[in-house]
């Protein structure tokens, strides 16, 4: 039996292949599997599920994700260590993200950020100083 990973999120989106295929890209997420309504990402030893709105009827959040524009992933931020911060931020532009930040030196790392499809924010980073 395969020990759980210790940490799963599920992100809900309207465009299942869209976000898994931005997340690959930008983040070096391996997708596991894509279906119509479901995909799987491992990010590391971290599960990501990306869940169609169809499944979520009767959740409570079901009538504000149907909000034409609703920015899905607002109040959360996904950080993602990357090989290239500036690869990585250039591929997330052409692919549509949003620069929020643009490549930059924060205490010791190298990182940005972008807005992927359905408003999440990602924060992509590389350490630029060895770590302790």
């Amino acid at each position: 039996m395969t020990q759980a990973p210790e940490l799963s999120l599920v992100l809900w989106t309207n465009d299942i292949r869209g976000l898994a295929r931005f997340l690959e890209a930008v983040a070096g997420l391996q997708v596991e599997t894509i279906h119509p309504g479901y995909a799987s990402l491992f990010a590391g030893a971290a599960h990501v599920t990306l869940h169609a709105d169809e499944a979520a009827k009767g959740h409570p959040w079901f009538d504000a994700l149907a909000c034409e524009g609703v920015a899905r992933g607002i109040g959360a931020e996904l950080r993602f260590r990357v090989p290239a911060v500036e690869a990585c931020y250039r591929t997330a532009l052409r692919l549509g993200g949003l620069a929020i930040e643009a490549p930059c030196e924060v205490d010791g790392t190298r990182e940005c950020q972008v807005m992927g499809p359905d408003g999440y924010v990602l924060t992509l980073w590389e350490a630029t100083q060895p770590t302790a």
